[in-house]
């Protein structure tokens, strides 16, 4: 490396130890603040470039010296975080202090990090050298509302948070990555890979849910449970109306926010998949969400509610089930699968109709499944872009007379007849989409 190279890697390294060391300094740390952290990451970097000129990657071996002298410099830091841990008052002499909050390991480990975070920096890998020290600066920071979070956590939250991790980081690892099944439509991974991104976009809500509790209140309960499940939002605002007639254009508008939610997740879904094809799929389904959201958020802003009404949460943690049960992954898993065969033999066989046939069934259970499956066959090139927006909204139409229907009948007909002024608009503009008379499908 030449040795501007080298003094940009060096300045490079002064400033995300400057980064860390400014947080630990104002922090308190005694142990190490603004000015031993950037010496520390230029130490990384040094023993790189020394080690690089000593031993020239011309020569076969010239790994080995380097990782030699970083292993030694990690040993030798290791060592001084030591020393400096023994000298600190109250360490080799117990009793000079009293009242000292417990020590923790979170500065020495900062220490090790970007020392390692130097090194890659001096090595030239710069870009990742200052995420992983930009993210350790951040994550010190963030300890106040991380121990803020966690406090808020139940069992059952932690529990789905490590059920979350054994179905992303333990079983989709090992499942095969190949197409089986009927037509060849399943490939196992990617039918995991869908399992896996749909429950990780539920458990956001559904922590966030669980965290709220009812101190969310109307509009943001129904902002988070339509995030986790807009049908079960649907249920426990209906019935709240039942139960409390007073705040039935409240839970109207809350509702309607739900389902808003569930056209936002949907637009997500079709662009994690099929990125490549998002600008001719998304205007199309734009068009639904936007005829959702205006009413949504028209009716939370002139909605009145009285003081007690702030502080009013249905039961939507009871309908509401946990995302990353195995139990409710295997069953969207089945769904999905049923639903890409069908969808894949429907289009060989029955033609469009056929698909769109399926399309509206689908829509009556699950809006993830025809989404993820309708997009999955676009980015596969199995599948025009109009046939697969008209094939989504068909199912969201559907899903929207559902949940009207569901409203309606457990809510009563005031209620109803609210939903059915919030669900006018995107009706309307879904079915010009399906029809063809809104030219936005492809």
């Amino acid at each position: 490396m030449d040795t501007p190279g080298v003094f940009l890697n060096l300045a490079i390294a002064l400033g995300v130890g400057m980064l860390v060391g400014l947080q630990r300094e104002k922090s308190g740390s005694e142990l190490a603040g603004v000015r031993t952290f950037p010496l520390i990451t230029m130490l990384g970097a040094m023993l790189v470039v020394v080690s690089q000129r000593l031993f020239p990657a011309e020569a076969d071996a010239a790994a080995w010296p380097t990782a030699v002298v970083l292993a030694a410099g990690l040993i030798a830091m290791a060592l001084v975080v030591l020393t400096g841990n023994l000298i600190r008052p109250g360490v080799l002499h117990p009793g000079a202090v009293h009242d000292r909050e417990p020590h923790g390991l979170t500065t020495e480990v900062a220490i090790l990090v970007m020392f390692v975070v130097g090194a890659m920096i001096g090595a030239g890998m710069r870009a990742e050298g200052v995420a992983i020290g930009a993210g350790t600066a951040v994550l010190l920071y963030l300890k106040p509302s991380l121990r803020r979070f966690t406090s808020a956590l139940s069992d059952d939250d932690v529990r789905a948070i490590m059920q979350f991790a054994a179905i992303s980081l333990i079983v989709l690892p090992v499942v095969p990555d190949r197409a089986i099944g009927p037509f060849n439509a399943i490939n196992p991974y990617k039918l995991w890979l869908m399992v896996v991104l749909v429950t990780g976009v539920s458990l956001s809500g559904y922590v966030a849910l669980r965290i709220f509790g009812p101190r969310a209140g109307l509009m943001l309960g129904g902002l988070l449970g339509g995030l986790v499940s807009s049908t079960a939002t649907t249920v426990s605002y209906a019935r709240l109306a039942r139960t409390s007639p007073a705040l039935t254009h409240s839970c109207a508008a809350a509702i309607a926010i739900a389902c808003a939610v569930m056209g936002a997740r949907m637009m997500v879904l079709v662009w994690l998949v099929a990125r490549e094809r998002a600008g001719e799929l998304l205007p199309g389904l734009g068009a639904f969400l936007l005829a959702l959201l205006l009413p949504a958020l028209v009716g939370a802003a002139f909605s009145r509610m009285s003081r007690h009404t702030d502080d009013a949460e249905p039961d939507a943690q009871k309908q509401t089930r946990n995302p990353t049960e195995l139990k409710t992954a295997l069953v969207f898993a089945v769904i999905y699968a049923l639903v890409l065969v069908l969808m894949t033999s429907g289009k060989q066989s029955l033609g469009n109709a056929g698909m769109f046939v399926i399309a509206a069934l689908s829509g009556v259970a699950d809006m993830d499944a025809i989404t993820l499956s309708s997009a999955g066959l676009v980015s596969r090139g199995e599948l025009s872009v109009s046939v697969a927006v008209r094939a989504i909204l068909i199912a969201a139409v559907v899903n929207t007379l559902f949940k009207l229907a569901m409203a309606w009948s457990i809510g009563g007909s005031r209620l109803g007849r609210q939903i059915a002024l919030y669900f006018a608009a995107p009706l309307a503009v879904g079915a010009l989409v399906v029809a063809g008379m809104f030219p936005l499908a492809g």
